[in-house]
Order: C-alpha cells, then structure tokens, then sequence
C-alpha cells in the first residue's frame, strides 16, 4: 500500500492475523477513547472523594485536569509513534522489554480492574439507579442501591453481567452501540449546559428543596443541611 493510500485510509489499524479482528473506524476509537479516558470517570469523580480536599470540587477539578493532560499527552505520543493493536502492553513490552510490559500489562488485568468494578457500579447506582427509581417512586428501593453495601455489591454484580454481555456480543456491535449512547450523551450535556446557562441558584434551591424530599424522603431543608455539611467540612 501506498504512503498516500496509507494517509487516506479511515480505518484504525488493527493486527488481522487471527481472522477474529476487524477494525473500527477512527470515529469508533474517538468515541471509545472519550468513555474511558476523560475528566470524568479518571478524574474529578476519583479525586473528589479524596479526603484531604475535604469535599472541594474545585481542587478536585484542578488537579484532575491537569493529571489528565499529561495522560493524553502520553498515550497520544505513543499511539502516533506505535499504532499497534495490543494497548499498553505493546507498548510497554517494546519501551520497558518483555517481561517488565508482560509483569505491568497482565497486572492491569488481575488486580487494577478489580478496582474498576467498584468505582463504576458506584456510579451506575448513584447516577442510574437511584434517580431512576426515585422518579419511578420507589424510593426504599433508591435509598437501597445509594446507601448500603449490599447495593453496592448488587451494583457491581450487574455491572460484570453488563461487561460480559458487550464482551460476548463482539466489538463490532458494540461500537454500533457506544455509538447511539455517544449521541445520548452528548444531548444530555446539552440540556445539562442549557440548565446552567439558563438557571439560577434560586431556581435549583427551589428544585431541590421541592424534589429531594418528594423522590427521597429528604428533610424539607435539606439544601441548608447540604451546606452546613460542606461549610463542617471545610469545603465552602
């Protein structure tokens, strides 16, 4: 193939040796890319439960997006300079040796994605599960899934029956998938930005004081409550 076919091409590659692979276009790798590595899910949401920010977002966000920076800048070095299918243990094997990147890859595998499953069936109880059910009106049921460890646990047990499935059904339909989903989000933040452009701190007071109690069984004062805890914390 050429040089100019090469630039032309809007496949990613990907090693086609077994026959099982297929590549997705660039599209497809952007979209994953922004589901796994973003300020997000590897950053505000894990520093902002750090301790000694004492419940500070600003900090958390601070720091996050700089940590982040450097993340990109390195993986975008790498992938322009290896693109390799095979992630960071082609990379590290070819940089560190074969057997520091087999040591460093295959202990991503055991032990870091264990930590995943917690951190992500978190977010799928806080941010799925429980608005979910409260505005369905179970609200014994959403207090369930946020705040005991037996719905933690659950939670992370429907997000490994959650992975499994995407894994059996196969990349391909599953960047069919991420893709609808991407186009899902992107309009959520969409609104998201319309309601903080276009609100106020009286009316989320007001929403918040009228719905929290009604879909949560929170006290009638429960924003004033909010900020006395931010303000003990150390926060506000």
């Amino acid at each position: 193939m050429s040089a100019k076919a090469r630039r032309g091409s809007t496949a990613l590659f990907l090693r086609k040796a077994t026959g099982l692979v297929r590549a997705w276009s660039v599209f497809d790798a952007f979209i994953y890319a922004f589901f796994s590595i973003n300020l997000v899910t590897l950053g505000l949401y894990s520093f902002s439960q750090m301790y000694y920010f004492e419940g500070g977002m600003l900090p958390a966000l601070i720091i996050s997006g700089v940590l982040i920076m450097f993340e990109i800048v390195v993986y975008a070095a790498l992938i322009s300079v290896m693109p390799r299918a095979g992630g960071d243990y082609v990379w590290q094997s070819r940089i560190l040796g074969g057997g520091i990147g087999f040591v460093l890859a295959v202990t991503g595998w055991w032990f870091i994605l264990w930590l995943w499953v917690p951190l992500y069936a978190d977010m799928l109880r806080q941010l799925f599960f429980t608005p979910l059910l409260g505005i369905l009106g179970a609200t014994d049921a959403a207090l369930w899934f946020s705040g005991t460890p037996m719905g933690h646990f659950v939670s992370a047990l429907i997000m490994c029956a959650i992975v499994v499935f995407y894994i059996a059904i196969g990349m391909k339909t599953y960047s069919r998938i991420q893709k609808y989903c991407f186009y899902v989000a992107i309009a959520g933040i969409v609104v998201v930005f319309a309601f903080l452009l276009f609100g106020n701190q009286a009316s989320f007071q007001a929403g918040l004081q009228e719905q929290a109690p009604a879909l949560f069984g929170a006290s009638d004062d429960v924003y004033a409550a909010t900020e006395a805890a931010g303000q003990e914390a150390g926060a506000l």
